[in-house]
């Protein structure tokens, strides 16, 4: 009979904790969960392991990477070497000095006046001792002396001294501080503590069922809890007992690494083969991520919890963010689950969400956290909605109706169902619903809301409707513009029907959004916001929200929170807006990157449960309950400038040193200044530079870069200002900075005073010039003057000497005219003469006269007949005249005689024939005979005159 009742009882515990398993794998697999941020080598160019994580007190992250030192401020990644460029296994953060750990090497980075991390080794200081294979693995702080940590020694650092132990026969597996001691268990051994000299024994290994501690975790001032690699977590507080948690069975199988504690007592427990889980202090799993749940890898190598209260992950392929301090977290379901595709819109009722995606409709528990497929609802749901109790769902086929069980039951056959609202019309109450052909209208009956009628006269495709204080339905055409429709008194027809594609005056190509904010309708474009205004009738901009939402265009949606707050959905962000004394103010932004997955295009949405806002995502929803109205860095003066890098105008570099009276030379005119402002979680921060001095310059720029480039600045002083900005505009961090470019040396007083002894030189010099430029003008006028009386002298000379020769010539003529004419006169007279001689010759032959008388009459003749004397005046003037006719006619050609000579002057007088023989008492015969012989003697050539020759003889 016993054993009758105890097998069903058995079967039932068995049936419950299959259940609960069930439940429990299910809770894991689709609850809400911090958002997660991998980054990968390619993302900070170093290596692909990553060992340690660590933050500084600017907070800035550090991680020992396989490649060196891995630093990040949420902007920028460096990589760091060390001595050997070794893999740095432990990163430690004490005031300003980052210690690392690597092969044979330790030592600590420490940023330089310019903001450069340099590497001081300290392992180089070891007196005696060889590094020979020390792997520094852990490295703690305890009473202000540094420990580094490797399997065979320990090292300790006081600020001065680098001093080395080794106990061959305690070779320590892993340093932890724990309350103010430094506890360890060697390797395959026992558990002890260590006080900085020995190592005191706690307890055997046995009592941690022979496994190896790899973590602990405070649980109070005088207990801890141990993490072990394969066998769960165990309580020490003087006693061991275990530490169970949900996750045990699982623990045992995934080899445990890690663990840290977050601020709010949150145990991270990283494992080898299964990623991250997330257990409360009562040991229940809140969450679990590995590589099929948003880690990129399941190789939990080290874990820390940064001073915002979120966790990284060093993984054995990158880096993980868990933001486990974010408002913000995501449901999504794990990857060998159903895919829930694009939610489009998201509807709460009792314990229930319901998800309209292109799957299908899902319904997620908030209790058992179970989430399934509705039937029949498969394929694009665009809305869900709980109106009046009633559970309503549109999509491509049906309108549904959603029961208390989720039973699911179609209210309207007709084809598509795009977006239903309440809504008054003409004093009666309806829903009104829009497709992709027309209208219709659901009227109460019995309580419920039940299908009436298709609206006639109306056929489009239409995405969104909403109805303004005067009747008139805004419905926003699926792909152009917008249209004004007015119904019938009976709501049974349409009116009028307008089609409105402007917004002002402007073209709107593609859909206008529809949206309606504190009764007033609203439209959205690519050029921002406009509204219906009623007393006009007219479209306008909307300047009041323009105002301060420039950076919103295209504005799908609107959710209100209140009649005064608002959430509006854009492309890349979600904004909380506010009115209040006729004013809009924005309350919160909200960026898509921060859900890490990404939201719909042009379909982003906001459901508003009490004071959680949900967001749908592309598989998955996101819900934001934070009350605070900033996502904002808590990192208070977290702004800082981390360097200042000047260039020369020979392209040469140098940084600068970040503080103190920093004078540049006056070369290095071109700035680069960057600012660190450490923050992680994706938020949206801008940066306001201000830079004045020099010659009166003033210079202002707002960025969302963390860095800003001056050029070409003139000599003088300068200061430059930085303030970092949150997303509703307050200022979160400023940084100051003084520098100046000193003057270039032409500018400097020592270049005016050279300038000054350079000018009087030159005045000096300038006027001596001058004088002397004068002098050697005048000297010069004075000789051109004299040039010119030279000239006008010879020109006077050479007309006077024209004027002698032309005189002269003419003298000559003249003479040459008498010389013709003289002997022209003698011949006549000698022709007289000789007809006279001839007659007296006859008269004395005949006796006619007395001899006497006759003799003195012949003597008298012949003393007036032409002599040689003649011919000698003749030829003399004759020579004056024509240039030394006779002497150059002798030297050219001798062989002439006198006689020759005197018939060539008669000739060049050009004397007729009958005139030389007159003169030279030749017959006519007698001078042609004469000029033949002188044309053979002056060997005159054929076609050449002889008198011509002559003539031109010179």
């Amino acid at each position: 009979m016993k054993q009758n009742t105890i097998r069903p009882m058995l079967f039932k515990y068995w049936v419950v904790c299959l259940l609960l398993f069930i439940l429990f794998i299910q809770a894991r697999a689709s609850s809400f969960m911090p958002a997660v941020t991998n980054y990968l080598a390619k993302d900070y160019e170093a290596g692909y392991q990553n060992w340690a994580c660590a933050q500084g007190s600017n907070g800035e992250m550090y991680f020992g990477n396989s490649q060196g030192l891995l630093v990040y401020d949420g902007y920028r990644w460096t990589l760091h070497k060390v001595p050997g460029n070794h893999i740095v296994r432990s990163v430690y953060v004490k005031e300003d000095r980052i210690y690392v750990g690597a092969f044979e090497e330790f030592g600590y980075f420490k940023y330089s006046e310019a903001g450069t991390l340099r590497y001081h080794s300290l392992s180089k200081f070891l007196k005696n001792f060889p590094m020979e294979n020390n792997e520094i693995w852990n490295i703690v702080e305890l009473d202000g002396r540094i420990y580094f940590q490797s399997f065979s020694a320990w090292f300790s650092y006081d600020g001065k001294m680098v001093h080395a132990f080794r106990n061959r026969q305690q070779q320590p597996l892993y340093f932890y501080t724990q309350n103010g001691h430094i506890y360890t268990q060697m390797i395959d051994e026992d558990f002890y503590e260590f006080d900085g000299k020995d190592f005191l024994h706690l307890f055997p290994r046995s009592q941690v069922n022979d496994d190896n501690v790899v973590a602990l975790l405070p649980d109070g001032d005088d207990s801890f809890l141990m993490v072990t690699e394969n066998n769960g977590l165990f309580r020490y507080n003087g006693d061991i007992t275990p530490w169970k948690t949900d996750i045990d069975a699982e623990l045992k199988k995934q080899r445990v690494n890690r663990a840290v504690m977050t601020n709010d007592s949150i145990f991270m427990i990283g494992t080898v083969l299964n990623g991250i889980y997330a257990i409360d202090r009562k040991g229940h799993c809140l969450w679990h991520f590995n590589l099929d749940n948003r880690l990129d890898n399941n190789t939990v190598l080290g874990l820390f919890c940064d001073k915002d209260n979120n966790v990284w992950a060093a993984l054995d392929d990158g880096i993980a963010y868990i933001h486990h301090n974010s408002p913000v977290m995501l449901l999504t379901p794990a990857n060998h689950e159903t895919k829930l595709g694009m939610v489009y819109d998201i509807a709460h009722r009792g314990d229930c969400f319901y998800l309209a995606t292109n799957q299908g409709l899902y319904e997620y528990h908030q209790v058992t956290e179970n989430l399934r497929l509705l039937p029949h609802t498969e394929g694009q749901n665009w809305y869900v909605k709980d109106i009046d109790g009633q559970l309503f769902a549109g999509n491509n086929a049906h309108t549904l109706l959603i029961g208390e069980k989720g039973n699911v039951s179609v209210i309207s056959n007709t084809n598509s169902s795009t977006c239903l609202i309440k809504c008054t019309l003409y004093g009666e109450e309806i829903l009104l619903e829009s497709s992709y052909a027309n209208l219709r209208i659901y009227k109460k009956k019995n309580g419920q809301w039940t299908f009436s009628h298709v609206i006639d006269g109306f056929i489009a495709p239409v995405m969104h409707l909403e109805v303004d204080q005067s009747g008139v339905i805004w419905a926003s055409h699926m792909y152009q513009g917008v249209y004004k429709i007015v119904l019938s008194d009976d709501l049974s027809a349409v009116k009028s029907v307008r089609h409105i594609s402007h917004l002002g005056s402007e073209y709107i190509i593609g859909p206008i959004q529809v949206m309606k904010m504190r009764g007033r309708i609203v439209f959205s474009s690519p050029n921002g916001f406009y509204t219906y205004d009623d007393i006009t009738r007219q479209i306008i901009p909307f300047q009041k929200l323009n105002a301060i939402l420039p950076y919103i265009r295209n504005a799908h949606s609107v959710v209100s929170v209140t009649n005064d707050r608002f959430w509006l959905s854009g492309s890349h962000e979600y904004v909380l807006v506010e009115y209040a004394e006729g004013e809009y103010i924005v309350k919160q932004r909200i960026l898509i990157e921060l859900f890490d997955s990404p939201c719909i295009e042009n379909y982003n949405n906001v459901f508003v449960d009490n004071d959680v806002v949900y967001f749908n995502l592309n598989n998955g929803i996101a819900s934001y309950s934070k009350n605070t109205d900033s996502l904002s860095p808590t990192l208070e003066s977290a702004l800082s400038l981390s360097s200042v890098t000047a260039s020369s105008s020979d392209k040469k570099e140098k940084r600068l040193p970040l503080s103190g009276n920093v004078e540049l030379e006056s070369n290095y005119r071109d700035l680069l200044f960057s600012v660190s402002l450490p923050h992680y979680n994706k938020l949206s921060v801008h940066f306001h530079y201000v830079l004045q001095g020099g010659q009166g310059m003033a210079l202002t720029s707002d960025l969302k870069e963390p860095e800003i480039r001056y050029g070409s600045l003139d000599y003088g002083e300068y200061t430059f200002q930085a303030e970092a900005y949150n997303d509703l505009g307050q200022k979160i961090g400023e940084v100051e900075y003084h520098f100046a470019i000193a003057r270039p040396f032409y500018l400097s007083y020592y270049a005016f005073a050279l300038y000054l002894i350079v000018l009087t030189a030159l005045v000096y010099f300038f006027s001596k010039w001058r004088a002397n430029r004068a002098m050697e003008k005048k000297r010069k006028e004075y000789e051109a003057e004299q040039v010119q009386q030279n000239i006008k002298m010879r020109e006077q000379e050479h007309l006077i000497t024209l004027q002698q020769q032309q005189l002269l010539e003419a003298e000559l003529s003249a003479k040459s005219k008498d010389l013709a004419s003289m002997a022209l006169g003698v011949f006549a007279k000698n022709e007289v003469l000789e007809k006279l001689r001839t007659v007296v010759q006859e008269s004395l032959v005949k006796g006619q006269y007395g001899r006497k008388n006759l003799e003195s009459l012949l003597k008298l003749i012949n003393e007036n007949i032409e002599t040689q004397e003649f011919w000698d005046v003749f030829q003399n003037n004759f020579d004056l005249i024509h240039e030394k006719f006779f002497r150059n006619l002798r030297e050219r050609y001798p062989s002439l005689t006198a006689t020759d000579l005197r018939f060539c002057a008669l000739l060049r007088l050009n004397l007729s024939t009958k005139d030389i023989a007159q003169m030279t008492n030749l017959t006519i015969r007698g001078v042609e005979a004469a000029r033949y012989r002188l044309r053979k003697k002056l060997d005159i050539p054929d076609g050449t005159g002889l008198v011509d020759f002559l003539i031109d003889l010179k």
